[in-house]
């Protein structure tokens, strides 16, 4: 039986490993009824330099006729006013506007139900699969065995104020740009995500408007529905599809249709020496399967057919030559091998939030052929490759790993199109578990890039000492240095805080579309980094100054950098 309220549970296990503690795990109580000798606890250690929480398994172990007779939510609000330090107007006034979100969205998340068989997998599968929602900061599942081998299970989330005016204004490597305007990601306590925007850059101004369903009909289904009508063209999106949601899904299937125009620009220096009008159309359908095979690993095969069309056309500021229009029609064959090892851990991509890390290996790779005979081009073989890996060497170390290959192949001449090969290696050592040391090496390498594409760097793209777009070619080093510092201190109860220090040097050589001569460019700079903790949990805010070493004459000499990104 389903319960909204909460029910204290025996035998759950310690909160001693949750980031946040606003979300506490139920209390023991004794009772002689229910009581159990094979209950077990954890030992958790908040000093691991692994940062790896609940290192132990604390679910009872699984059983043939073990099944899980009861589901109970705890539903946390977006503050703990038991708290004297939360105890205020302003926030008691935020929890009692905020709808909490709909018992019946989250069962639907869940892989169990009542009645399921008892699979700890399940579980901790379905903590991740909460911790992904927009609307909830964090999750925790319980589970408590009876002696008559009956299971309960205690799921336990915390919700996020989710109705937020969009209002920002950012400034990277000299350019502004701005948004006004509002979005919902838990529309009336649904899941549903809603959102209207007038947005405005060096490139375009226009309005966007997005509605996103994550659970159709409180199903697996998802579907988004997206439309942008901007200075210089518009935007559509239509899309609908079941995903693998899941390990253990055994099918996935959908379609899009995507189109875009808009006017783009060529840059070098910072500087925007041509533009051209680009109209894109794209649709795809497809349809996957899944095979469980052993050792944690999914094997994942998908056909589909993809249309791709790509028109160019010159405005008043073209000075150079713009891209020739192109268009492929082609089915593919997809697979994608992933190996489930996944962990939880903190102080990595955000500040004391529950972060899922998945040690094991990604590899997806996609082939398909697009023949003369069905376009106005010619014939291309169509390949894209992607692998990615964490690996922790000690008890304070980690390696990251991410390649990827991607491009088309002209049977007809014998020649590659839009080819870029990526490769990013990044190290992290844990000196504390408020402390760590991040170095980031990305190489890039590009051939025979149409006229639309640019391979830059600058700004937001590495080097935060520089203008945007700074440098372009067709090969680029990038190595960024960081001490990075985790403050266990909530900004204002809303904002958990870390700061950085960095050096970041980089270079683009090769053939670009303007000839200039590409110096290593070198920097170094501070940054204070807010993760947001009671809205938008999964961004962070980074607030960068940076000063550039041997600058140039024709640049600033400092760079302020204001961005959100998914990492810290």
């Amino acid at each position: 039986m389903t319960e909204r309220e909460y029910r204290p549970i025996l035998c759950l296990l310690p909160i001693l490993y949750f980031s946040d503690p606003s979300i506490a795990a139920p209390s023991v109580f004794d009772s002689q009824e229910n009581s159990c000798s094979n209950q077990r606890e954890e030992n958790s250690d908040d000093l691991n330099l692994k940062r790896q929480l609940d290192t132990q398994q604390a679910f009872p172990k699984e059983a043939k006729n073990k099944h899980i007779t009861k589901i109970t939510l705890k539903q946390l609000n977006v503050f703990d006013t038991s708290l004297p330090e939360e105890d205020n107007f302003l926030f008691r006034f935020a929890n009692n506007a905020h709808i909490t979100t709909e018992p019946d969205v989250i069962l639907s998340t869940l892989l169990f139900s009542q009645g399921s068989k008892y699979n700890i997998k399940e579980l901790e599968e379905s903590e991740r699969l909460l911790r992904q929602q927009s609307y909830l900061y964090d999750a925790r599942i319980y589970a408590e065995e009876t002696c008559k081998n009956e299971v309960h299970v205690t799921v336990v989330t915390r919700d996020l104020w989710t109705l937020l005016p969009d209002i920002s204004f950012s400034r990277s490597g000299g350019e502004n740009s701005s948004r006004i305007g509002f979005r919902e990601s838990n529309l009336l306590g649904y899941g549903k995500r809603l959102s209207f925007t007038a947005t405005e850059d060096k490139d375009r101004n226009g309005y966007l408007f997005v509605y996103d369903d994550p659970a159709i009909l409180s199903s697996r289904y998802r579907g988004r529905i997206e439309y942008a009508d901007n200075s210089d063209g518009e935007r559509h999106y239509l899309g609908a599809y079941l995903p693998f949601y899941s390990i253990k899904s055994t099918q996935s299937y959908g379609f899009y249709s995507y189109s875009n125009k808009r006017v783009e620009s060529i840059y070098s220096r910072n500087e925007a020496v041509s533009e051209f009008l680009q109209d894109t159309e794209m649709t795809d359908a497809y349809y996957g399967i899944a095979v469980q095979a052993p050792e944690q690993w999914t094997y994942r095969y998908t056909v589909g057919l993809h249309n791709e069309k790509h028109n160019f056309s010159e405005t008043s500021n073209s000075f150079l030559t713009i891209a020739k229009n192109r268009e492929v029609i082609y089915p593919y064959l997809q697979g994608q091998w992933l190996q489930d090892d996944y962990i939880k851990v903190r102080n990595f991509d955000s500040i004391y939030r529950t972060e899922d890390l998945n040690l094991g290996w990604n590899v997806q790779a996609k082939l398909g052929y697009s023949s003369s005979n069905w376009v106005d081009d010619d014939s291309h073989l169509i390949y894209h490759f992607s692998a990615s890996k964490a690996h922790y060497t000690t008890e304070r170390s980690l390696w990251r790993l991410n390649t990827n290959v991607q491009g088309e192949w002209n049977t007809t001449q014998n020649k590659a199109r839009n080819f870029i090969s990526t490769l990013n290696v990044q190290y992290y050592l844990n000196t504390s578990i408020q402390q760590s040391w991040f170095a980031n090496l990305s190489l890039k390498y590009a051939k025979n890039l149409t006229a639309d594409k640019q391979l830059v760097l600058g700004g937001e793209t590495g080097l935060r000492g520089y203008p945007l777009n700074y440098q372009q070619g067709s090969r680029s080093i990038l190595v960024n240095l960081e001490k990075r510092y985790y403050w266990e201190y909530d900004l204002l109860h809303l904002f958990k805080v870390g700061g950085a220090l960095f050096f970041d040097a980089g270079k683009v050589t090769g053939k670009a579309q303007v000839n200039v001569d590409n110096s290593l460019l070198k920097n170094i700079g501070l940054g204070l980094r807010l993760a947001p903790s009671r809205a938008n949990a999964g961004i962070v805010l980074h607030l960068d100054i940076a000063a550039p070493i041997n600058r140039e004459e024709n640049i600033d000499s400092v760079q302020w950098l204001f961005t959100v990104k998914n990492r810290f």
